[in-house]
């Protein structure tokens, strides 16, 4: 599924990963890109984005993108459009290649077998398939066209970073929208991330590790307590809609 014909490990070439690899580095690189834009249009100093290799059997190739800011970030409004440039900037990169993706699955040929791995779609991805009419389909009855699965992993990383938890973007976002309240906010979150664990570890566990590698509470800004504008507000609830928009409860689960 991350490739068009198998890659060299299943006859193909290595060629035939350049269909996922490229969408999913564009999505990956314009997200990092767009925080690093918003860190020099502030005079934040920050590294330019750096990819972190995963070179391990069966996984998507990465560990995923960054970049380093060297300084803190003490005005909120900075801290907001910073936080919320980034998932905003992935997410919108996303959309051509779920578009173009998701009229090109392949009817599977045989009935899936236990142990398959299947990703559930979030919202979005049933908006696409109106739009295009490609018709409603699952991972169940498809094999994914590889810029797609590009797509849905760009969605499950745009909807992991907007968790308002820490020093994720949805952190940024959250304390720049509700400063000293900020807290109160991801630690419910949280709670909601552990009990997920009933039906499946994947938000429990990125938000668990997220929690004590990076911690609960955001640092505090400067202006805590002024109160954001219209347009700024207006961009925190683009985040909330775009993690809506992007948010499966079990992404992925095992048959």
């Amino acid at each position: 599924m991350f490739s068009s014909r198998g890659g060299p490990l299943r006859g193909g070439s290595f060629l035939d990963g350049l269909s996922f690899s490229i969408p999913l580095l564009t999505i990956l690189g314009v997200h990092e890109l767009g925080h690093y834009a918003l860190c020099r249009r502030h005079g934040i100093a920050a590294t330019l984005p750096y990819f972190l290799p995963a070179p391990i059997p069966n996984l998507i190739g990465t560990f995923g993108a960054l970049i380093r800011i060297k300084e803190p970030i003490r005005d909120k409004r900075a801290l907001l459009e910073i936080g919320a440039a980034g998932p905003l900037a992935g997410f919108l990169t996303a959309i051509p290649f779920l578009l173009y993706g998701v009229t090109r699955a392949r009817p599977v040929e045989r009935m899936v077998a236990p142990g398959s791995v299947l990703f559930e779609y979030p919202i979005l991805v049933r908006f696409a398939q109106d739009l295009t009419g490609a018709g409603r389909y699952t991972s169940a009855t498809v094999h994914e066209h590889p810029a797609f699965m590009a797509a849905w992993f760009g969605m499950l990383v745009t909807a992991l970073n907007l968790l308002p938890i820490g020093q994720l973007d949805g952190g940024h976002v959250a304390r720049a929208t509700f400063g000293r309240r900020q807290p109160i906010v991801s630690y419910a979150v949280l709670f909601l991330a552990v009990i997920s664990a009933a039906r499946g570890p994947v938000w429990a566990f990125f938000a668990l590790f997220t929690a004590i590698f990076l911690g609960v509470t955001h640092p505090p800004v400067e202006n805590d307590d002024e109160r954001l504008a219209f347009g700024h507000r207006l961009i925190a609830l683009l985040c909330l809609a775009a993690f809506l928009l992007c948010f499966t409860a079990v992404p992925i689960r095992v048959i």
